[in-house]
């Protein structure tokens, strides 16, 4: 039996669909918009890549987000680091995202509310964080579960336990 091949309005109706959740996920992971940006360009160059060269095929909406996490991962490892403007938990850097039109006390609340938000994802376990950045980048459970090579009810219980603990950690 032959294995079937992606053909080019596939890849190009993947793209549609996976730009902007994708795009958000890298900024989730702390790049800034224009390197999410080019996060997202650079995934699919590799995507294409990986297409010609008759790469495995089975799962590609999850090899596009590993292929990603682990852009971001070589990146601050190596001498991207350099190239890149990677966000940080700073105030300044917090900033970047934020409603034009809303007024510095506005500004400042966001700023707050980002901030703790990012401490409290560092204290959930590393599975439960990246089961809701993802959850957070408009990924399905499935599509989460094939990301993280988990099954759907292990998304499940890991979705409802991180946003338990940042319940908790909100109210507490």
């Amino acid at each position: 039996m032959s294995a079937r091949y992606v053909t080019n309005d596939e890849v190009v109706g993947l793209f549609d669909d996976l730009r902007a959740p994708l795009r958000r996920y890298l900024m989730f992971l702390g790049l800034s918009p224009e390197d999410a940006d080019d996060g997202v360009q650079e995934t699919f160059l590799r995507l294409h890549k990986h297409i010609q060269a008759r790469g495995d095929q089975a799962n590609l909406r999850g090899w596009v987000f590993q292929v990603a996490r682990n852009l971001v991962r070589d990146r601050s490892k190596s001498s991207w680091r350099r190239l890149i403007k990677r966000a940080d938990n700073s105030p300044a850097s917090l900033a970047t995202i934020k409603d034009s039109r809303s007024n510095p006390e506005d500004r400042l609340l966001i700023q707050e509310r980002l901030s703790w938000l990012r401490s409290a994802m560092e204290r959930l376990s590393p599975q439960q964080a990246e089961c809701l950045r993802l959850r957070a980048a408009g990924l399905r459970y499935r599509e989460i579960a094939e990301v993280m090579g988990i099954g759907i009810s292990a998304v499940g219980e890991l979705v409802q336990r991180g946003m338990h603990r940042l319940t908790e950690d909100f109210n507490g």
